[in-house]
């Protein structure tokens, strides 16, 4: 916490507790979902795809991970940092990005008085104020990076367009292929459900499955490397996510989207371990499970 222990801060303990207690129970949500996904990754047997069940965890943990990110933020202005608001106000995270990020940032400093001293003079509040921004800026950078933006398409897909699909053929590979070579597939015809971001870009790129000479695939301003052929399908690499192009759509692998939810949570994790120096019990937990991560994402295979 940022705010010295001397400004008033009666008026929002509750909700600075109630938040860093969900967010621990949405870490901890995450992981589970992510391990009950795996497991029944390696007995599902539907011919060329998944079964419900198994969708039904892939949605939650895509839809967990994306509250959790909502439960970080919250986290960031009444706990990381703190405010010396009378009483608590609803945070939102919505539409926040590289684009945006100055004029959002003056917009929630002023609405949360976040940065904001009642006591001192103004040389120590200025320099407590930028300090303030520059947490800030620290704390959410790896969420505005874009990095994750596919994580929250696809969460969004699922609450407001339509169920996920993917595509692997069992019979013509082993069980620890498909584990690793399922992939969500979205058809060209969907590309009018996304913004435009990762996967409507994906969708457009420029691709021709025939060419024997493609070695990698831009999209937007990214450049991903080729790993593999399958069938009309090509699997390109980039930043430990593998997307899948063809013909007739795009997408990323299943196994993609539990390596990027491990991560997510180990930056929150990070933050959160450097900001609670002295507090030994939620250390401890919070120690708890990052080692548990870490062990488990050493052992995802995605090409």
């Amino acid at each position: 916490m940022l705010l010295p222990g001397y400004e008033p801060r009666i008026g929002t303990i509750l909700a600075k507790v109630d938040y860093e207690l969900s967010l621990e129970y949405q870490l901890e949500k995450v992981i589970w979902c992510a391990e009950q996904f795996r497991g029944k990754l390696k007995t599902d047997t539907h011919v060329n795809d998944l079964e419900h069940d198994t969708y039904f965890l892939l949605d939650t943990l895509v839809t967990a991970t994306a509250t959790l990110v909502e439960f970080y933020y919250s986290n960031v202005i009444y706990s990381l940092i703190s405010t010396i608001l009378d009483e608590p106000k609803k945070v939102e995270f919505r539409g926040l990005d590289e684009s945006n990020l100055e004029q959002r940032k003056k917009e929630i400093f002023r609405n949360f008085r976040v940065g904001e001293l009642t006591q001192g003079d103004e040389i120590f509040k200025e320099a407590h104020r930028k300090k303030c921004s520059e947490h800030f800026d620290k704390y959410l950078a790896f969420i505005i990076s874009g990095r994750y933006d596919v994580l929250f398409e696809i969460n969004n897909h699922i609450k407001h367009n339509g169920r996920l699909r993917g595509f692997f053929l069992k019979a013509r590979s082993t069980r620890e292929e498909f584990i690793k070579s399922h992939f969500l597939l979205f058809t060209n015809e969907s590309g009018y459900l996304f913004k435009n971001k990762i996967i409507k870009k994906l969708l457009a790129a420029d691709y021709n499955s025939a060419s024997e000479n493609i070695s990698e695939l831009v999209i937007g301003d990214m450049t991903c490397s080729i790993v593999k052929k399958y069938g009309g399908f090509t699997f390109f690499s980039k930043d430990n996510v593998i997307y899948v192009k063809s013909n007739i759509g795009a997408g990323l692998t299943s196994n993609s989207i539990v390596y990027m939810s491990y991560q997510l949570s180990l930056e929150i994790l990070g933050h959160l371990i450097n900001a609670k120096e002295g507090q030994i019990t939620t250390l401890n937990k919070l120690n708890q499970f990052r080692r548990k991560i870490e062990c488990e994402i050493e052992s995802i295979t995605l090409v």
